[in-house]
């Protein structure tokens, strides 16, 4: 009867395993990005104004200045929710020259 138990339960770790390492595979690539590069940086990780508004051509992340906190980098979406008494961001790169 153990013998049963035994073989049971390798069989259902090796079903586990066969499903998790497809995922696995999909996550890694993923990270990996389509082209094989590495990921660019999550917004929050650039420092300067610069390399904030250069990330994603100027679409993904906006550059925010504040006279109370540090001057930072936030994605688009947090961007948007940042409150403005605080908070003054860049306009995404398409709205500047749309404008003119």
């Amino acid at each position: 009867m153990a013998s049963a138990r035994s073989a049971a339960l390798l069989a259902l770790l090796l079903i586990c395993a066969a499903f998790s390492a497809p995922a696995a595979a999909a996550g890694a690539a993923k990270a990996k990005g389509v082209s094989g590069h590495a990921a660019a940086p999550p917004c929050w990780d650039l420092g300067t104004r610069g390399e904030c508004v250069a990330s994603g051509g100027g679409s993904r992340c906006r550059w925010c200045r504040s006279e109370e906190l540090d001057d930072m980098c936030f994605g688009a979406a947090e961007a948007w929710r940042l409150p403005r008494q605080v908070f003054s961001c860049d306009p995404p790169a398409g709205v500047a020259h749309a404008r003119k």
